[in-house]
């Protein structure tokens, strides 16, 4: 319930109106339930849900497009560090043969 200026309104659900070209709009007998009001009820709300649905998707697959470029850039920094790793474990290993120490084993 919001005020505004001494009026109060209060939110209601969504109902659904009859289109006045649809036969059963036209009849003085109107019953909700009949299959010209569901039909267009259908026929309004299934692409508002299939937009609903396509727009969350778009979205997720932004998302993981961005997560993939984010790994993408993390595999390269590891990338490189195993390689300034592998180069600093071959140049301990040169010193260790290199001051005639063989006995000492690098894992």
């Amino acid at each position: 319930m919001h005020s505004r200026k001494g009026t109060h309104s209060v939110a209601t659900p969504s109902t659904l109106l009859l289109i006045p070209s649809t036969p059963s709009a036209a009849s003085s007998t109107i019953t909700p339930t009949s299959t010209e009001n569901i039909r267009v009820y259908l026929a309004i709300t299934i692409p508002i849900y299939v937009n609903i649905v396509y727009k969350r998707v778009a979205k997720v697959v932004k998302d993981v497009r961005a997560i993939d470029h984010q790994l993408s850039k993390l595999k390269g920094s590891l990338s490189k560090i195993k390689d300034k790793l592998t180069f600093i474990r071959r140049g301990i290993t040169t010193l260790i043969y290199n001051a005639g120490l063989p006995d000492i084993e690098l894992k």
